[in-house]
């Protein structure tokens, strides 16, 4: 198929401009994505140079770490620079990478900067936000006071070594006031306020999501010191007693709930809870964790499964055996360590595939295109590229949050079919989509229902589909897609065809406005795009006697009842014949394809006064000569190829720029 060859195309050429290693060092969803973000967008078309241009851009994006790597800063340079600051709640990796005490005081001064990051990204510390490669000498730094709280750590034997193993924090509300001096060491010192959110790492030895330079510098003793835990068999188990006695608490995140208003000492003030667990008790103890207003950004720096210690929090309550609530204070000191991934999970490069913080196959980085027939249970941000063979409608599905739209798709590549449940507004474009149309499905995850693997996509969690049999800008663009005879067109394929339009007949038998004459529209629900009927005369299929006001309407693909005629639209329903001198073709158009097509809008149609000027409108466009993106299929149950026109450009505009407005 032409998308297809012109993703690889891409492919190659984009490595080649970005020195990736190779092809597979893009990957295909991303590109596939990318490009069809950039046709969507230039409908009229754009140039190869252009396109190039734009993805080259994209993918240095990507590469600085801002969109597919994960939302946390590995340098200081966006904090420090003169240019627009991250936003307050931007969350840090940090370094220590040197302690002092300022000569004849008692006040002691962090040296911070950014911590490596995981294998997995092949960024190294500072390459990230868009400052490109870099040596460690050039990395941006601060000197910090640091805050009382910790002095105790840093004096204490039980802590002695914890700040000289290249000890990594992770920070959030890094609110900083310059001092604008010097704290003996000739650098500019800041102070990290009081509100900073942070919590030390603690690493794990073995962890294969640790980046090399930290590997020799792992806590495994210092965890049995101060929680009495050691990880074995993929899970902390208890391992002694601590040495000391300062309420510590070491626990799995299992939820993180949203914020809440409640009562605190008489006043309102905003609460959130953490719900976590003791995994190395027995039997094993739920904690309920409360955050208290300036406190909460610390639960930015945790995430499900991910294991966090507290000492000195400011209470613990237990509950019964089996649960305990604990409220953290302005003197807990915290500690963090990241979801730990089994050796088996290590990957180390684009071309193996990520586990998420909740063990399901991240593909966001992966580098070919998966096939249906890969698809399990497992699989999040996966990118499909399939033809539709039926879409169900409307099955809402309601709860406590309210009813959310829900259709299922019925998709096949070749190599296996699927459903697609699409979830809410997304859901909302799939009555849109037609037998045999070619979809990109972008950012799906896989579940399993009674042995069977199902996809599921959702707005709210960043999923898309592209039609690209519809794509105006595929159409448009010539260097990314080439022409068929239609003397040769398969019986199932998406393919693209330039020919003259020799007639456009009105095939409509449905309901239609009373102005229609000629029976070229039907009456369509605004919203979903699929055709009404009348609540009083569900089966009438003819024109109205009466202007639309009158009536009220329901939707039967997505179940909408009672619509006013507001809420309706007309859409043209026509049969357009081509002929580019092989074949002549009678197609079915599409509502989009056949008002491009015509050249006017339904409502423009309706508006003209009498049938001899209606069919004149239809007769306009004859002999005109257009590029056509053409779906052969076959309905579920018939031997019959059935021809269907997706999408009309006229010849001459191909390749023209869109006109500015």
């Amino acid at each position: 198929m032409d998308f297809e060859q012109s993703v690889e195309a891409l492919r190659r050429d984009l490595a080649t401009y970005v020195r990736a290693d190779g092809p597979d060092g893009i990957p295909w969803n991303w590109l596939a994505a990318a490009l069809s973000t950039v046709l969507s967008d230039h409908s009229s078309g754009i140039s190869r140079a252009v396109l190039l241009a734009e993805l080259e851009a994209q993918w240095y994006r990507i590469e600085s770490g801002q969109v597919l790597q994960e939302e946390t800063h590995r340098t200081l340079a966006p904090l420090l620079s003169r240019g627009a600051k991250p936003a307050q709640d931007a969350v840090f990796n940090l370094l220590i990478s040197g302690m002092e005490r300022i000569p004849e005081t008692g006040i002691w001064l962090w040296r911070v900067t950014g911590a490596p990051g995981p294998p997995d990204t092949g960024v190294p510390p500072g390459s990230r936000d868009g400052l490109g490669q870099r040596s460690a000498r050039t990395e941006a730094h601060l000197d910090a006071f640091v805050h009382q709280r910790y002095y105790p750590m840093i004096e204490a034997t039980e802590f002695e070594g914890f700040f000289d193993r290249k000890r990594t924090l992770y920070v959030t509300n890094l609110r900083m006031a310059d001092r604008g001096g010097s704290g003996g060491s000739g650098r500019p010192v800041h102070t990290l306020l009081p509100t900073t959110s942070l919590a030390f790492e603690l690493r794990i030895k073995g962890d294969p999501g640790l980046p090399p330079a930290l590997r020799p510098h792992t806590d495994d003793q210092l965890l049995q010191n101060l929680f009495g835990v050691c990880f074995a068999g993929g899970q902390f188990r208890k391992c002694g007693s601590p040495l000391f006695n300062a309420d510590q608490l070491w626990c799995r995140v299992e939820e993180i709930y949203q914020e809440g208003e409640a009562q605190r000492h008489g006043r309102p003030a905003i609460n959130q809870l953490v719900r976590c667990v003791l995994e190395h008790e027995e039997p094993t103890v739920v904690v309920n964790i409360t955050l208290w207003d300036e406190d909460i950004a610390m639960a930015r720096l945790w995430m499900p499964n991910c294991y966090i210690g507290f000492l000195c929090p400011a209470s613990q309550t237990r509950v019964s055996e089996t649960e305990l609530n604990v409220e953290y204070g302005s003197q807990t000191i915290s500690f963090v360590t990241r979801p730990i991934r089994s050796p088996a999970d290590a990957y180390a490069s684009q071309l193996s595939v990520e586990r998420n913080e909740l063990g399901l196959l991240d593909y966001r980085r992966f580098a070919r295109r998966v096939r249906l027939c890969e698809c399990r249970g497992d699989m999040v941000n996966l990118t499909v590229l399939a033809r539709v063979v039926a879409v169900s409608d409307n099955v809402p599905f309601a709860d406590a949050r309210g009813v959310t739209s829900r259709y299922a798709v019925r998709v096949d590549d070749g190599t296996a079919v699927r459903d697609v449940t699409l979830w809410g507004g997304l859901g909302r474009q799939a009555p849109a989509l037609r037998p045999g149309q070619l979809v990109l499905w972008h950012s799906l995850d896989a579940g399993d229902e009674n042995g069977e693997v199902i996809l599921n996509g959702s707005g709210d969690e960043g999923s898309r589909l592209f039609n690209i049999s519809a794509m105006g800008g595929l159409l448009a663009s010539s260097m990314l897609r080439q022409y068929t005879f239609l003397a040769r067109l398969p019986t199932a394929a998406n393919r693209y065809a330039k020919a003259c339009i020799v007639d456009i007949a009105a095939a409509g038998e449905h309901l239609r406005d009373a102005r229609d004459r000629l029976a070229a529209t039907m009456l369509i629900h605004g919203d979903c795009g699929r055709r009404v009927v009348r609540s009083d005369s569900p089966h009438c299929s003819s024109r109205l006697d009466s202007p639309a006001d009158v009536y009220r309407f329901d939707c039967p693909s997505c179940g909408s009842t009672g619509l006013e005629h507001g809420e309706t639209a007309s859409a043209f329903v026509v049969s357009i014949v081509i002929d580019d001198g092989t074949r002549l073709v009678v197609a079915r158009a599409t509502e989009l394809a056949a008002m491009d097509a015509i050249g006017i809008t339904p409502e423009q149609f309706l508006a003209l006064p009498c049938a001899d000027e209606q069919q004149g409108a239809l007769a306009r466009p004859l002999g005109r000569e257009v590029a056509v993106s053409i779906t052969t299929y076959c309905e579920p149950l018939s031997a019959e190829s059935d021809i269907r026109i997706d999408a009309v450009c006229a010849a001459s505009a191909i390749g023209m720029p869109t006109a500015s407005a």
